[in-house]
């Protein structure tokens, strides 16, 4: 019912609500949240950000290749400290890394974590404006208390703890969830969505001077780890390090995949060997349920898929929906990753959600994969 309602609420407004002069409320009984919240689209989703300060400028766009152990350490310049009670489900455990990095000048924050804390980063200034204490348990973190501020110095500490939830929720989670609006806030709608652009930019597409409350986050907080990182720059000393300081193989990221898929990244076999003498499946499952190879394939990484097949992948293994590797090589046109998967057993015809891979590869005009799937369709009756 609740993503229901969401997509009404996108439907009604969907492209419209960008090119309207009105900030419009949604009543509490037409979202997802129980609670009234203005729409700011109209302001978020039209409006750049522009510095006339090129240090900002450049700010804003230099998380690239960050890993946040830069700001270890560094306090935010505002010292008052608030107590919290925030709960979000994890995975096994939170590895240090990446929580959230901007790619655009619309993107006001950047969030990491680093020895039992999250630092929250505003990009444009690359400063530390509050840092959140965390503890772990079994099944979940608990945010116990916030140092520093996201706006003002006297910023409300209701609202702090709020901000800090949103972050996480909007950011780290990239789940759609009304943004904290000051009290008083919403008898201005104008201001309240250009207070919105300036603090979160275009990852605000609601907001709301009400609590939302009983809404635990549906998925599992996590981050792009040191881990991935390492393995995704080739670092096989920091990967052992990792290793040994215990984070598990298989940990998802926060792009649900595993170290292994991300290895396809820097394309070297010596990292995916690394991984696999280390422990880490060979059909390891990202979020979705697709193995390494499926990627790989996806990819037309030709070496990467004869590596990962040689050392005992599936080839017909299947994802959450149904679909093999030999489905996403028909359906993207990959000629010779199709020879390559038939060659090594794939099943010539496999189905998922009434699909073949003919019927993919013959959908999108395929015709020589069409062909070529016919022939062993032929050959294995």
């Amino acid at each position: 019912m609740a993503w229901e309602k969401l997509k009404h609420i996108f439907r009604r407004k969907g492209a419209s609500a960008r090119q309207a002069s009105d900030i419009n409320w949604v009543e509490a009984a037409d979202n997802p949240w129980g609670v009234r919240v203005l729409d700011v689209r109209p302001v978020t989703l039209t409006m750049l950000s522009t510095s006339k300060d090129p240090q900002c400028a450049a700010n804003a766009i230099s998380f690239g290749q960050d890993d946040g152990t830069s700001f270890i350490g560094k306090e935010p310049p505002v010292t008052r400290s608030v107590e919290a009670n925030l709960r979000f489900p994890i995975d096994r455990l939170l590895a240090e890394g990446v929580l959230f990095i901007p790619s655009q000048m619309e993107h006001k924050w950047a969030l990491f974590y680093h020895r039992g804390e999250i630092i929250c980063v505003r990009s444009w200034l690359r400063q530390v404006e509050a840092i959140a204490r965390v503890e772990t348990y079994q099944d979940h973190v608990e945010v116990t208390g916030v140092r520093g501020t996201f706006g003002v110095e006297d910023e409300d500490p209701e609202l702090a703890v709020r901000v800090l939830d949103y972050l996480l929720r909007s950011h780290a989670l990239d789940t759609v969830y009304p943004a904290p609006l000051p009290a008083g806030m919403d008898k201005e709608p104008r201001t309240a969505a250009m207070w919105c652009m300036s603090m979160f930019g275009n990852r605000a597409l609601f907001a709301t001077p009400h609590q939302v409350v009983g809404r635990d986050p549906d998925k599992p907080l996590r981050t792009y780890s040191l881990l991935h990182i390492a393995v995704a720059r080739g670092d096989a000393p920091r990967i052992e390090a990792e290793l040994a300081a215990g984070v598990p193989i298989d940990l998802l990221a926060g792009d649900g995949l595993a170290p292994l898929h991300w290895a396809l990244a820097c394309n070297d076999p010596a990292i995916m060997t690394l991984l696999l003498d280390r422990g880490s499946p060979v059909d390891v499952r990202s979020n979705e349920g697709a193995t390494p190879l499926m990627n790989a394939v996806e990819r037309a990484r030709l070496e990467s898929i004869a590596f990962l097949l040689d050392h005992g992948a599936d080839v017909n293994a299947c994802d959450r929906r149904g679909f093999t590797a030999l489905h996403r090589a028909a359906e993207m046109g990959h000629l010779d990753v199709t020879k390559m998967l038939l060659d090594r057993g794939a099943s010539p015809n496999p189905e998922a959600q009434g699909h073949t891979a003919r019927s993919l590869a013959d959908g999108r005009g395929r015709a020589e994969i069409v062909a070529l799937l016919s022939k062993y369709n032929s050959s294995s009756r």
